[in-house]
């Protein structure tokens, strides 16, 4: 719950984020709170700047309505009847949703926002909310969510790309990473150096590259990304 709100805030129209929301996404902010008001104000705040946002009374209803895999982030109050803020963040993790947290605090609850934080959370507001920070800071959350999509994309891609491989073609590949030669290969896995010679090129044939040195460069960089 939040006392007061200040009467400016409502005539403070916050500016522009100060960067551009992630590109061709349909991120959502989901405002969690038990004050009407307060999911009131912060929508309007969320509408001038052109920011998507559903808005839940409680931790409940925003768990039976909230898809999985949703971009966007949450901004949360802490203390609210029922399941509490931190309760709904333990909730989140135990259900493996990867979903950014703001919290947002009255007076007397930074410990349990710092307690959030490292918990995982991205940050935390502190009432009465200032409109440009919020705005601010929801910025950054959504950013995360969308970098941490982007970098989720490119590793399923690269696990697409490996999974083409038989275990005997990624066998090869190994010995390769290691630095050893057909022969050393054969006489390891006790093959002929024709055989090596027929994984090496089929695994490099569905990888897309034509010499070893490609091959190697493109796992290397896979694993490290």
């Amino acid at each position: 719950m939040l006392g007061k709100f200040p009467s400016w805030i409502r005539h403070m129209p916050p500016q522009e984020p100060s960067s551009p929301l992630p590109r061709g996404s349909q991120s959502t902010v989901y405002v969690v709170d038990d004050d009407e008001r307060i999911r009131r104000l912060i929508g309007r705040l969320l509408d001038d700047v052109g920011i998507a946002h559903e808005a839940f009374p409680d931790a409940e209803s925003f768990l039976e309505e909230f898809v999985p895999g949703s971009p966007g982030c949450l901004l949360l109050d802490v203390r609210m009847p029922g399941m509490g803020g931190r309760v709904l963040q333990d909730t989140l993790i135990e259900r493996k949703i990867n979903l950014p947290i703001l919290f947002m605090t009255g007076y007397g609850e930074v410990s349990v926002a710092v307690e959030a934080l490292h918990h995982g959370a991205v940050d935390f507001l502190e009432k009465p909310l200032s409109p440009q920070q919020l705005i601010d800071r929801v910025q950054v959350a959504l950013n995360e969510d969308n970098e941490r999509r982007s970098q989720d994309s490119v590793r399923e891609e690269h696990a697409s790309i490996m999974s083409q491989l038989t275990e005997r073609e990624m066998e090869v590949v190994e010995m390769l990473l290691e630095g050893k030669t057909n022969k050393q290969i054969a006489y390891k896995l006790s093959v002929s150096s024709q055989a090596i010679d027929a994984r090496r090129l089929n695994a490099m044939k569905k990888l897309g590259v034509s010499s070893v040195a490609e091959l190697v460069a493109l796992v290397l960089r896979i694993r490290n990304s």
